[in-house]
C-alpha cells in the first residue's frame, strides 16, 4: 500500500464514529489466529540520513510544549515522603524485561535473551526452558511470562515473545511479537503445550489478565531510531493490530462485549487504539481499568488510563518529536475524540514497569504509581488524585541503574528489578531485584 493510501485509511480511523451499545452476552464469538503471518514493513531508513541531534533524548533540547491542564506534566514534589531500606534479593540477571509474583512468593523473570528464571525471597535462582521458535536481537526476544490468576491449581502461564514467520521475507525490522499460553512443569524446570494465542502483529508486547479473567494485550509499532512515526499510521487502522490494547480470553478467543466486534474490516481483538509503543502495564486495584507507561518518540512518554474502545491519539496526535527533531504532525498534541495522556514527561525518562502501591508497609505511598524509569536511572513516584497527578517524586537515582521493573510484593514490600543492560556490560549478568523496605 502507498503512503497515500496509508494516509487515507488513518484519517478514515480518526473520524470513525460513535460506538453503538456493546453485545448483550460476553461469550467468546471467534478464535484469534493463531498463526504468525508476515506484517508489511516500510523499507528501511537510509543508514547515512542524519538521524539523531547530539543531545540525547533525556536531556531537554527546549522542547516544551504546553500541557491541556495543569500537573499533567512537571507535577510538583510531593509534600510527604517515605524513608526505606534497599536490599539485593536475588541477582545474575541478564537484560531481565519483567517479573510477576507466584502464589507461594517466588518470582518469575523473564530476560530479553530468551531465558526464564525463577527467583526466591532467599536469593536462589533456578532456569525455566523457554518456548520454541523464539527470535532475539538486542531489542527482541522474550517480553513476559504472567502467572493466571487461578496459576496455583492449573500452573499456567502466559507469554509474550517475538518470532519470525516461516514464510517471512528477509525481515526488515525484527520479528513479531505473539502471546501465548503454557503449562509450567511440576519441577519448574520447563514449559508444556506451548499454545499461540495471537500475533499482535507489532514489535514487542506485553500481557495482563483483567478483573474478569481476560486478556489485555499490548501491540507496538515498530519504533526506533531509525524510523519516523509518519511511517507508521497502522496505530490508527482498525485492520491492524499494531499499536493496540487487545482484549482475548485465555483460550485466544474474542469477547463478544469487544468494541469493535462486527465492525466491517475490523480486527474483533482490538480494544483501544492509537499507542505507539506501550512498556508497562497494571490492572487499577480499585477501578479495574489498565493504566499503561508508553515510550515517546524524542520527549512526550506517556502514562495513560485506558479505556474501551477509546482513540489515544498516535500519530496524529502526541507529545514528542521524531529522533531527528522535527515535529510530529506539526506539533499536534489535542485532537476532539482523542483521549490525553494522565501524564507525560518531556524530556524522556523511558517508562517501563509500572505498579501501584497498596500495602501497609508505606502509608505515605498509598495509591502512588511507581514507574520504572531506563534512561532517567530512577524509579518515578507519582501521587494520583483521582486519575490526575498532584506529585512527582524521583526515587533510587543514587544507584545510577536501568530500572525495568517494579512489583509490590505478597509482603506490602515494594520490589524494583534492575534489568543488567548497559552501554558498558550489555550482556553481563548485573540485573538484580531489590527490595524496599521501611528504614529500620
Amino acid at each position: 500500500m502507498n503512503r497515500r493510501k496509508l494516509t487515507i485509511a488513518a484519517a478514515a480511523i480518526c473520524a470513525f464514529p460513535a460506538l453503538g451499545a456493546p453485545a448483550a452476552s460476553n461469550a467468546p464469538i471467534a478464535p484469534a489466529a493463531q498463526t504468525v503471518k508476515p506484517v508489511p514493513r516500510p523499507a528501511p531508513r537510509d543508514p547515512n540520513a542524519p538521524m539523531i541531534p547530539a543531545k540525547r533524548s533525556v536531556e531537554w533540547d527546549g522542547y516544551a510544549p504546553t500541557p491541556q491542564w495543569p500537573g499533567q506534566t512537571h507535577a510538583p514534589r510531593p509534600a510527604k515522603s517515605a524513608a526505606f531500606d534497599v536490599e539485593t534479593v536475588a541477582q545474575g540477571f541478564t537484560r531481565a524485561f519483567s517479573f510477576n509474583f507466584l502464589p507461594d512468593g517466588r518470582m518469575i523473570v523473564a530476560e530479553r535473551g530468551g531465558a526464564i528464571k525463577i527467583a526466591g525471597l532467599d536469593g536462589k535462582v533456578s532456569e525455566v526452558q523457554g518456548p520454541p521458535n523464539l527470535y532475539t536481537n538486542p531489542g527482541q526476544g522474550m517480553y513476559e511470562v504472567r502467572p493466571d490468576r487461578d496459576f496455583a491449581t492449573n500452573r499456567q502461564v502466559y507469554l509474550t515473545y517475538t518470532t519470525v514467520p516461516a514464510n517471512a521475507p528477509q525481515w526488515q525490522g525484527g520479528g513479531i511479537a505473539i502471546v501465548a499460553s503454557a503449562t509450567l512443569s511440576a519441577d519448574d524446570k520447563q514449559l508444556e503445550n506451548v499454545r499461540v494465542l495471537m500475533s499482535t502483529e507489532g514489535m514487542d508486547a506485553r500481557v495482563i489478565q483483567a478483573s474478569d479473567g481476560t486478556l489485555m494485550v499490548t501491540s507496538t509499532v515498530v519504533s526506533a531510531v531509525q524510523l519516523n512515526a509518519r511511517d507508521w499510521p497502522q496505530s490508527q487502522q482498525l485492520d491492524s493490530n499494531m499499536g493496540k490494547v487487545l482484549r482475548i480470553n485465555t483460550d485466544g478467543t474474542v469477547p463478544a462485549d469487544n468494541p469493535f466486534v462486527g465492525r466491517k474490516g475490523a480486527h474483533p481483538e482490538i480494544y483501544a487504539l492509537g499507542f505507539r509503543d506501550i512498556q508497562g502495564v497494571v490492572i487499577h486495584p480499585r477501578t479495574g481499568k489498565l493504566w499503561t507507561s508508553e515510550h515517546g518518540p524524542r520527549g512526550g512518554d506517556e502514562i495513560n488510563a485506558v479505556e474501551k474502545g477509546k482513540n489515544y491519539g498516535f500519530p496524529v496526535i502526541g507529545y514528542g518529536h521524531e529522533y531527528d527533531g522535527t515535529p510530529i504532525n506539526n506539533d499536534k498534541t489535542f485532537q476532539e475524540g482523542m483521549e490525553q495522556p494522565v501524564y507525560f514527561w518531556t524530556p524522556d525518562i523511558a517508562p517501563a514497569g509500572i505498579a501501584f502501591y497498596t500495602g501497609r508497609l508505606f502509608p505515605e505511598w498509598q495509591g502512588d504509581l511507581f514507574v520504572a524509569a531506563l534512561a532517567n536511572h530512577s524509579l518515578v513516584r507519582l501521587v494520583l488524585k483521582g486519575e490526575r497527578v498532584i506529585g512527582e517524586e524521583r526515587l533510587l537515582s543514587e544507584l545510577n541503574s536501568r530500572v525495568r521493573g517494579v512489583n509490590q510484593g505478597p509482603d506490602g514490600a515494594l520490589y524494583v528489578l534492575i534489568d543488567g543492560a548497559s552501554k558498558i556490560f550489555p550482556q553481563g549478568a548485573t540485573g538484580k531485584i531489590l527490595r524496599l523496605m521501611p528504614k529500620r
